[in-house]
């Protein structure tokens, strides 16, 4: 009995000693984040000095903040000119190995240390690494501008003039450079002139930028001081230069006006032909703009752009309806390029092509014989998803009045458990199908066959992309990675320039994949789970900084978990504290990448979880508020922000589209005046409320425009409301589902497919179950505009 009550007594101060220890550490751990609140307080307030001494108290016992008092401490220092105390905690910074944001910035500060110390070379060294770091970032012009101070101080005259001629291209309107003008070399660059040359290709990416910024007036202004300059020598490169600027406003008469007249005597210059035939095809001088890039191939049918000319040519055809001319060119291109991705896409136009004419018959023949093909060579025919495949051949099985086989095929799309758009389309066929109590009659096409003027679209804005992939061959060549602009010709001297726009290495992995079954593009470095004493304590310093309200910090350092675990549990946890700290992108991409099998197999109820956590209600404070203000749905303006960014909130697009809802400089001005925002600046397009509102706002106007027909104003909001209208003078007698598969934009006819598969998803979800698109396989229901539209215009929307 003694020896139990003993042993009673030793456990009991055993816990007491536990308790207490783990009280002392709590105790100790609050008042750690007490001192750092206090520090960073005083640093916030740019009391730097009285900053110093309390993060310098706080390296006695700094527990898991280290990292951040030491960063904060040397941003301290370096504020108050202390440059050597400042160089000596950012490397202990990066000897903790830091999370990769803070990684850059440690790096960045440690090139200014340099740049300040006169140590070019140092500098250089730091700032060459952070270019491929930031790029695609807001940081990133401002480590061009460091790297072009560190060249030259090392009197690298060339390396020099590299990177300022990439900011006065690219990024006019940054800060240090934005009172440059057209001569470079007289602009000035830490306070003498730069002494460099630009080109006049360098000049019209100028303008592009220029133009992508909202800044019309002074790309005019430039423009006519350029061509003042180069009429006295070379007339033609002046008007070149004009008519590029008006195919960019989509002032397509005045661009034919100025180059029509040099035709005869540069219909055999290759770089006339390929500007003439974008500046015809949008001006809806269907003829000339075919004949166009037919010679601009065959003048140079071995380089990339005059192949992609050739393909051109047939694609213009086929869409200005010159259906026998469009057969012959695709199959021209078929026989001359046969390891040409862009044959398979040939294929599939000469199918569709069949189907809008009413040889449905022939058109399954050609889908099915895709589906053989694409059965055999899955990697080839990547690009062509076999529910898409399917989708056609069962329409045109109902075409030709075969009901059962077709609703057979349509039953199988329609139970697609990830809710893809082909599934949602098929459940709207198989409910009209269901209206058939007797067999329909061969349809007729309601197109007509004879070529006649359609529209104004840019010979490149039929198959493009936003922005040109890096070219990777023939093989791999298809529509998504064709571009061809009315400055294809001059961009292929100098595509090796162009090659250099890799994404940001870090930040690589922080991309979203399109599809759900995607692979994921992380390549984490080491498998590890939160065992991990490292991991568990950047989790322990993610949550100190969550309680502080510190949530960018918080989101760096739980990506920094996510590279290195790939245990499911854990990753769950990681999607919660993403979603707490409004990094929605990271939990979404998990949900969908990791999870995507899982959310199949449980459906949309038992799984609902993992599905909320892959379409969240990301900042719907701001979606409530702004979707009740100008009556927008809420599942269009999640199902746009997930196609648009997957709800990252600091995207930046190559061609300078900002934040959640990726809207345009020039949009931003504009929208800005509706909404009485005179306050406005571009970065603020980067703030999740901001872009909302203006997303929200610009929807608006075109939901009204279009009726409230969800798959036209998200075409409008991609490809600009403008280019629907004359799409719809084209083809809008077409059912919805063929109007949608029709649409000439490659980007925009798959972004659209996004947008109503994400808006369905979200009104199934949560809740409210109503049928967004009940016009699906019926005739688009809006009112048919009669006249062309050259480019948008906002006292029409």
């Amino acid at each position: 009995m003694k020896k139990s009550a003993l042993k009673c007594i030793v456990m009991s101060l055993l816990l007491a000693s536990t308790a207490g220890a783990q009280s002392s550490k709590e105790t100790s751990k609050d008042k750690n984040l007490d001192s750092f609140k206090n520090a960073l307080g005083q640093y916030r307030a740019e009391k730097y000095a009285e900053a110093i001494p309390l993060f310098e108290s706080m390296l006695k016992d700094p527990g898991s903040l280290e990292e951040y008092v030491r960063f904060y401490l040397a941003e301290s220092y370096m504020k108050t000119q202390k440059i050597d105390e400042a160089e000596k905690e950012l490397k202990k910074v990066l000897d903790l190995s830091p999370n990769v944001k803070m990684s850059i910035e440690a790096s960045n500060l440690l090139g200014q240390v340099a740049l300040e110390k006169k140590n070019y070379k140092l500098a250089l060294t730091h700032f060459k690494k952070l270019e491929k770091r930031t790029r695609n970032t807001e940081d990133y012009p401002e480590v061009i501008y460091n790297l072009a101070l560190a060249e030259k101080g090392m009197n690298h005259h060339g390396p020099k003039c590299k990177s300022l001629v990439k900011l006065y291209e690219r990024y006019p309107n940054f800060a240090k450079v934005s009172d440059w003008g057209v001569d470079l070399a007289k602009n000035e660059f830490d306070g003498k002139p730069t002494d460099c040359q630009a080109t006049t290709e360098d000049f019209r990416t100028r303008v592009r930028y220029l133009l992508w910024a909202g800044l019309d007036q002074k790309a005019q202004g430039e423009i006519n001081v350029l061509k003042e300059k180069l009429a006295k020598t070379d007339k033609y490169s002046a008007d070149k230069l004009q008519a590029q600027f008006f195919l960019q406003e989509g002032e397509m008469a005045k661009a034919v006006a100025l180059l029509k007249p040099y035709y005869e005597n540069k219909k055999r210059d290759f770089d006339y032909l390929i500007l003439f035939g974008s500046a015809a095809a949008r001006a809806g001088e269907v003829q000339l703009a075919v004949g166009s890039y037919y010679s601009a191939y065959k003048l140079s049918p071995r380089s990339k752009t005059g192949r992609q000319a050739l393909y051109q040519s047939a694609f213009l055809s086929y869409q200005f309806q010159d259906y026998d001319g469009a057969a012959r060119r695709f199959q021209e291109f078929m026989k001359v390029y046969p390891k040409s991705g862009l044959n398979r896409d040939a294929q599939w136009h000469l199918s569709w092509l069949k189907y809008l004419k009413g040889d449905y018959q022939g058109a399954y023949k050609d889908f099915a014989a895709m589906s053989t093909q694409k059965r055999k060579n899955q990697r080839g025919w990547k690009s062509f998803p076999q529910d898409r495949v399917s989708y056609w051949m069962a329409m045109s099985l109902f075409r030709q009045g075969k009901v059962e086989p077709a609703k057979a095929i349509m039953g199988k799309l329609s139970k697609d458990p990830l809710l893809g758009y082909y599934a949602i389309a098929a459940q709207a066929r198989l409910k009209k199908m269901e209206e058939f109590k007797a067999t329909p009659k061969l349809l007729q096409t309601s197109l007509p066959v004879q070529p006649r003027v359609i529209s104004r679209f840019s010979a490149s804005e039929f198959l493009m992309p936003a922005y040109a992939a890096d070219y990777t061959g023939d093989e791999s060549e298809s529509e998504d990675t064709l571009i061809l602009t009315q400055y294809s010709a001059d961009d292929e001297k100098g595509e090796n320039e162009e090659a250099e726009s890799e994404d940001n290495p870090d930040l690589k992995s922080v991309e979203v994949a399109e599809g759900e079954d995607a692979p994921s593009s992380e390549a984490p470095e080491v498998q590890t789970s939160f065992a991990s004493p490292l991991l568990a304590k950047r989790f322990e310093r993610a949550r100190t900084m969550s309680q502080l309200g510190e949530m960018d910090w918080v989101r760096w350092d739980l990506y920094d978990i996510e590279r290195k675990t790939s245990n499911r549990e854990y990753l769950k946890t990681l999607m919660s504290e993403y979603s707490l700290a409004e990094n929605f992108n990271r939990s979404s991409y998990i949900a969908q990448i990791t999870f995507g099998s899982q959310r199949a197999a449980q459906g949309l109820e038992a799984g609902k979880s993992l599905w909320e956590a892959a379409y969240p209600k990301a900042y719907s404070q701001y979606v409530d508020k702004y979707t009740k203000s100008y009556s927008v749905p809420q599942e269009l303006v999640w199902g746009i922000m997930r196609a648009e960014t997957q709800y990252r909130r600091d995207a930046i697009s190559p061609v300078g589209a900002l934040g959640l809802m990726q809207v345009m400089p020039f949009t931003g001005h504009k929208v800005a005046t509706l909404v009485g925002e005179k306050d406005f600046k571009v970065p603020m397009l980067l703030q999740p409320e901001t872009s909302v509102k203006f997303g929200s706002k610009y929807l608006k106007r075109m939901m009204d425009k279009f009726d409230n027909t969800i798959p036209l104003v998200a075409a409008g909001y991609n490809a600009g409301p403008h280019r629907v209208k004359n799409w719809l003078v084209s083809f809008g007698n077409l059912e919805t589902d063929e109007f949608i598969e029709h649409i000439p934009f490659l980007e925009t006819r798959n972004y659209v497919k996004r947008v109503v598969s994400n808006a369905y998803v979200y009104s199934q979800l949560y809740g409210n179950k109503k049928d967004l698109f009940p016009y699906m396989s019926d005739t688009l229901p809006v009112k048919m505009p009669t006249e062309l539209a050259g480019k948008e215009n906002w006292d029409d929307i």
